[in-house]
């Protein structure tokens, strides 16, 4: 019985990075635009499947208190320098995401550079929730 616990979270926690990965996986290069990007679209989905799970910075038990599963939460979060409209190296997000500042993910996910590219180019737009 002892091993039992351990062996079904094991099983759920598998399955749990095997779907988000594909979800993130199916987020392409062709499907990220150079320019206009959308929250909705583009940004929140590489965002909740990476950083935002519900076991990291998701609704259910946000660390450090950043949440990040709306646009609402992810503006205000870190005392608003989480994002800072315009300012890319300014903002606390691309730090972390770039390495530049420290930071121990409970899974250690990793964006793509397209991905980090586009977080950067949304921010440098302006962050619209759009």
């Amino acid at each position: 019985m002892k091993f039992f616990i351990p062996l079904i979270l094991g099983i759920i926690l598998f399955f749990l990075l095997t779907c988000c990965s594909a979800n993130l996986s199916n987020t392409t290069a062709d499907e990220l635009p150079e320019n206009n990007l959308s929250f909705q679209n583009h940004i929140l989905p590489i965002l909740k499947n990476t950083c935002g799970l519900s076991y990291c910075h998701g609704e259910v038990a946000p660390q450090g208190g950043v949440q990040i599963y709306d646009y609402y939460t992810l503006v205000t979060s870190y005392n608003g320098a989480l994002i800072i409209p315009g300012n890319p190296d300014g903002s606390v997000l691309v730090q972390i995401i770039e390495n530049r500042l420290p930071h121990n993910p409970v899974l250690n996910w990793k964006l793509t550079q397209n991905h980090i590219r586009s977080i950067r180019k949304w921010i440098l737009e302006g962050a619209k929730n759009n």
